[in-house]
């Protein structure tokens, strides 16, 4: 079965005008013209070919041109304070920083570098050295978080590394093999066949309170400190897989955006689905531990479905862990999107004002309510490009600003800011185009830093389960980076 978006929020398009830099080659055109070709060759069919096509372009023309004005009339309010603003930031690179590869954000506008077994953390400023840690082995490091004590956490594929700071130096403070142990055995799909899933952990993500999560390809762990403090797991919970993106709202509340790829299946054409659950955790009842022990009790629980006793749990270990347990979750999905044969994508998301999930889907812009989960609005971003209008992803980034309101996306240099008004409509109340930006990432949200490194945002696939640091001139490997911070 196939989701669409919500059919009772109409779409409204917005159509980008005078941007500058493009090659509207590469773009995808808006207007299916092959179905327009069809429809006009049984309308008219004694008419050429050649004059059917020159009068959709000529319908496309004209029709862009109305769109184009419309969007201008009721969408583009510029604000000249603002475009000061973008000027000053993006005009031009206020430093240029060469990296022996990639590098990645650890925290507060930090970049570090893993390469030849070592670690490297830079300043938010001049981007010097700050410290390093070397390896004694060489592990296939793809991910490191920094929490709130200023513990490192590394991530080697199914191996979790804590470093804990004493006298101004890092030391190995623990050691965590990422397990099955706590989930009963789950299976992969192959068409109809049915085979023992492997168990692998795929990415780490850090949340307050000295917190984080190790999301797996059976589900999530949540890691607390305990009263050793060391880490422990506090929260196992099934998940389907697929979840690329975690977003923090408070303590206890989350988004969750998952991209789940099904192959060709009983004559349905392989394609992929989008999902949105905002995840409330709470404290976890004694029903609910002794469900665990259960096969697929978590499974039914997120679907709602009554709970089968099924097979029970016989390893002494998992069952100490779901022991163990203080917490569990309850969800609410705000969304799932799929089509026939379709492959869509996020493209960036904002939180604004504590109450709006502002997120991208391809050349989407979705706007949802976050104590309800309910959609609000959609706009479908298009770009003109004179006698076409052509499609274009949304690549939102958050702008911080006093009303926590607005945020951009980037087309290949052209900066376009938005603001989300109090009518919960959007507003571009500025545009500005420069030519030394190519793909621009957030290097610290609260002070509006960025940074630009060349490279297209890494698809999730080669970011979690891959040694990201250990394949010369691939994924981002071991090969010179150069640099270009904003901020």
């Amino acid at each position: 079965m196939y989701h669409d978006f919500d059919e009772r929020v109409k779409s409204e398009v917005i159509i980008l005008s005078e941007l500058k830099g493009l090659d509207y080659k590469s773009f995808k055109s808006g207007y299916n013209t092959w179905r327009m070709e069809y429809k006009k060759r049984e309308e008219y069919p004694n008419k050429s070919r050649e004059e059917i096509e020159a009068e959709i372009k000529e319908e496309i023309k004209k029709d862009t041109e109305k769109s184009v004005k419309e969007t201008k009339e009721k969408y583009y309010h510029f604000n000249s304070e603002k475009t000061k603003e973008l000027i000053q930031k993006f005009k031009q690179t206020k430093l240029k920083v060469n990296f022996n590869c990639v590098p990645k954000i650890l925290k507060d506008g930090k970049l570090y570098t893993i390469s030849q077994g070592c670690f490297t953390v830079y300043d938010n400023r001049f981007f010097n050295k700050l410290y390093e840690i070397k390896f004694e082995e060489n592990y296939k490091i793809t991910s490191v978080i920094q929490l709130d004590n200023k513990d490192l956490v590394f991530f080697a594929v199914n191996l979790i590394m804590i470093y804990r700071l004493k006298e101004e130096k890092y030391f190995l403070f623990q050691k965590i093999e990422e397990k099955q142990t706590g989930y009963h055995q789950q299976d992969s799909y192959s068409g109809c066949m049915a085979y023992p899933k492997t168990f692998k952990a795929l990415f780490i993500k850090e949340i307050s309170g000295n917190r984080f999560i190790c999301v797996s390809n059976y589900g999530f762990k949540m890691y607390s400190l305990d009263e050793n403090n060391e880490y422990n797991v506090t929260l196992l919970e099934w998940y389907h897989e697929g979840l690329e993106t975690i977003i923090e709202l408070d303590k206890n509340s989350f988004i969750f955006c998952s991209r789940i790829n099904y192959g060709d299946s009983l004559g349905d054409p392989a394609h992929n689905e989008l999902i949105i659950d905002k995840i409330n955790l709470r404290e976890i009842t004694p029903k609910e531990k002794e469900n665990k022990l259960f096969e697929d009790a978590d499974y039914y629980r997120y679907y709602e479905y009554p709970i089968r006793e099924r097979n029970k749990m016989t390893d002494k270990i998992g069952i100490n862990v779901i022991e163990s347990l203080t917490f569990a979750y309850d969800h609410k999905l705000f969304i799932k999107y799929s089509t026939s044969g379709g492959y869509h994508f996020f493209k960036g998301n904002a939180v604004l004002k504590n109450k709006y999930f502002i997120v991208g889907i391809d050349n989407n812009i979705l706007i949802f309510d976050i104590l309800s989960g309910k959609q609000l609005k959609r706009y479908e971003l298009l770009i003109n490009g004179g006698d076409n209008a052509y499609i274009c992803h949304a690549n939102i980034i958050k702008w911080s600003n006093n009303e926590d309101n607005e945020f951009l996306i980037n087309i290949r240099g052209n900066i376009v800011l938005f603001e989300l008004t109090n009518d919960i409509e959007l507003k571009i109340i500025s545009q500005s185009f420069f030519e030394n930006i190519n793909c621009l990432k957030t290097l610290n949200e609260k002070n509006n830093g960025f940074y630009d490194d060349g490279r297209e945002k890494e698809d999730s696939r080669y970011d979690y389960g891959r040694n990201y640091y250990s394949y010369p001139n691939n994924y981002g490997g071991d090969e010179n980076c150069s640099v270009s911070i904003f901020y």
